[in-house]
């Protein structure tokens, strides 16, 4: 259809320029139609086709297609996924199903696990509260309130807001668990080195800084999502994302799955219902990309706040799993031919999500799935928007 659109719009342009040669006296009014036709028939091209990264359109249709072929070869349930273009979602669908028994249909409202995705949202929401003059962020949070999990080790005193967000706190990504990923609920908190010297992956570092927030607004960390809802939520048109499981939620967010059966995973459920910075967003992909947008045009954080979160502040070293990673604040930066690329990815084991966009550009995209095929579908995905 796409090809079919452009040949259409060449047919037009000749028969324009065919008339204006033919005749003089209407040269004028002549090339304006045909320069109107021209560029009303290209925005109707591009109002049905979906901008990528290397500036090469992709028809909706063929979208679909791609998409569709990838949950079958993929085997992923479910997918929520949403394409932005220019301060606007190009693109949205959502498909499959919600659990593989049930066979309940996937929808516009169904709801997804956002997984460490929600570090990005809660890293902006910090540097709100630090543009209302709240905190500070490179005041330690010890400052603002003594963390009695960690008080035997003073070196926690060091760790501030900046060094949370960019992963040097020094803490390890769960207490619970050991070097070897291990669990054990009985562990207790550590810090790995001196603060501020190295990169470390933490989630304890965000609960942390989560703490210190809700202390200083002075409710209990739950109510947080009620403040985030009035400073972000509301005003990005994230409707229905919650760090907190609620009625809707519960009626609405899609099941896990691993290995082709259904999986609770480590997702929060009515029987994990808290607060967790690091990763209990409930969202889906029109909402988050509207999150998006609201980064990509430089909505409600002041230009110093938007520069923090998008400068490098640590470096995570490559080892046999990962490559090396640049990070801003709660957000991965990555170089490419067609400019920086910002995104960070969701894993909870049996839901699992992604995003990526370019600022200056103007595009990017965001997904959920309830599988656990998240890096194999954005392979292809990247794979498939750059050869177009």
């Amino acid at each position: 259809m796409f090809h079919y659109q452009k040949t259409k719009s060449r047919h037009l342009l000749y028969a324009c320029l065919l008339t204006v040669l033919t005749s003089t006296s209407f040269y004028a009014t002549t090339s304006n139609i045909c320069i109107d036709i021209q560029t009303k028939q290209i925005r109707l091209e591009n109002e049905d086709s979906i901008r990528s990264f290397n500036n090469h359109y992709i028809s909706k249709s063929k979208m679909d297609a791609f998409i569709q072929h990838q949950m079958d070869s993929l085997h992923m349930p479910g997918l929520s996924i949403a394409f932005v273009n220019d301060g606007k979602i190009a693109y949205h669908n959502a498909l499959g199903v919600t659990n593989i028994d049930s066979k309940q249909k996937v929808d516009s409202k169904s709801i997804f696990d956002a997984a460490s995705m929600s570090k990005t949202v809660f890293s902006f929401f910090t540097l709100k509260m630090i543009d209302d003059g709240l905190l500070n962020l490179d005041t330690p949070l010890y400052n603002y309130m003594e963390y009695p999990d960690i008080a035997y080790d003073p070196r926690y005193k060091l760790i501030t807001a900046r060094m949370v967000l960019s992963h040097t706190s020094g803490f390890p990504n769960w207490r619970f668990l050991d070097q070897q990923g291990n669990y054990n609920p009985n562990n207790k908190l550590t810090i790995l080195f001196e603060p501020g010297t190295k990169f470390q992956y933490s989630g304890e570092g965000y609960e942390y800084l989560a703490n210190v927030i809700a202390h200083l607004k002075g409710v209990k960390k739950n109510e947080l999502q009620d403040i985030i809802k009035n400073e972000i939520f509301e005003p990005l048109h994230m409707n229905n994302s919650s760090f907190v499981w609620n009625d809707y939620i519960q009626k609405h967010r899609v099941d896990g799955h691993f290995n082709g059966k259904v999986n609770k995973g480590y997702s929060n459920s009515a029987k994990d219902p808290n607060f967790k910075a690091s990763a209990s967003l409930q969202t889906e992909s029109k909402a988050y990309a509207n999150f998006l947008i609201g980064i990509m045009n430089s909505k409600i954080l002041s230009k110093k706040s938007f520069n923090e979160l998008l400068k490098i502040q640590s470096i995570s070293l490559a080892t046999k799993k990962s490559k090396k990673r640049n990070y801003g604040l709660g957000i991965v930066i990555e170089e490419s031919t067609y400019g920086l690329n910002y995104s960070h990815g969701g894993d909870n084991l049996s839901n699992t999500a992604l995003y990526m966009f370019n600022q200056e550009n103007k595009v990017g995209y965001v997904f959920f799935t309830n599988s656990e095929n998240r890096n194999k579908f954005n392979k292809n995905l990247i794979d498939f928007l750059l050869k177009q």
